[in-house]
């Protein structure tokens, strides 16, 4: 292929390319709410049974940070045959930049019958009038992106240190309002933990040790449960 070949040929990629991020920049702008960079940014997600024999089981996406990253293989197992759990988990917040992009591609991924959705402890050192706005636009792009997928708001739990929990519990209460006002459960993960033990229970200022974990595995899979019970209708994943 000679060389005017070959620029042509790129031409011709990058084209098509180009429309469809002009397309994603349109329905997902980068945030205008910016809470910069941590200083090390992550995202993890996985997409499980999508072609295979499981695949038209129903489905549940898990959204939210470490924590998530704490419980979904609890989850997994808990709802093991019966529905199929998949998770994005990142650093990424809705005060940050490009999360919506970043969750439009997660919520492109597959059909859900549920997003349990969680957002917070990445945003501690935002303004709660951004927060607001981030959250707002975060639930308006699920209920676009999945119509039809029953939505649950996670609450994010509580610090370690319960002198420093009160940023979270605000944002938390700014979630709730929002989601009573749409009509969106909420999963209350903060009330589950705040009374307990935070010496015994806490492996250190967010994370929980092995059994919290499970604890709130248990409570998110059985409020899936109750969402898809009975199991939906075999369907073809888009």
């Amino acid at each position: 292929m000679n060389l005017k070949t070959k620029m042509k040929t790129a031409a011709l990629i990058a084209l098509p390319l180009a429309f469809a991020l002009q397309a994603m920049d349109e329905s997902c702008p980068i945030s205008e709410i910016l809470r910069g960079h941590e200083n090390t940014e992550w995202s993890r997600s996985y997409a499980y049974h999508l072609v295979d024999a499981k695949k038209d089981l129903p489905r549940v996406l898990l959204v939210g940070d470490s924590i998530c990253c704490g419980y979904e293989g609890n989850v997994r197992k808990i709802l093991e045959g019966k529905v199929n759990v998949s998770y994005w988990a990142s650093s990424y917040c809705v005060t940050s930049p490009n999360y919506l992009r970043l969750l439009a591609f997660h919520l492109d991924e597959a059909k859900y019958d549920v997003i349990h959705f969680n957002n917070g402890l990445h945003s501690l050192g935002t303004r709660d009038a951004d927060w607001e706005k981030g959250i707002k636009a975060a639930f308006a792009l699920i209920r676009k992106k999945q119509p039809n997928a029953k939505l649950i708001w996670c609450a994010s739990t509580p610090l370690k240190d319960s002198n420093k929990t009160a940023k979270a519990k605000a944002l938390n209460l700014i979630a709730a309002k929002e989601a009573a006002r749409l009509g969106i459960m909420v999963n209350d993960l903060f009330a589950l933990l705040d009374p307990l033990d935070r010496s015994k229970n806490w492996s250190d200022v967010y994370h929980h040790k092995p059994n919290l974990r499970a604890k709130e595995a248990e409570q998110i899979a059985k409020i899936v449960l109750s969402l898809i019970n009975p199991p939906s209708a075999l369907r073809t994943e888009k």
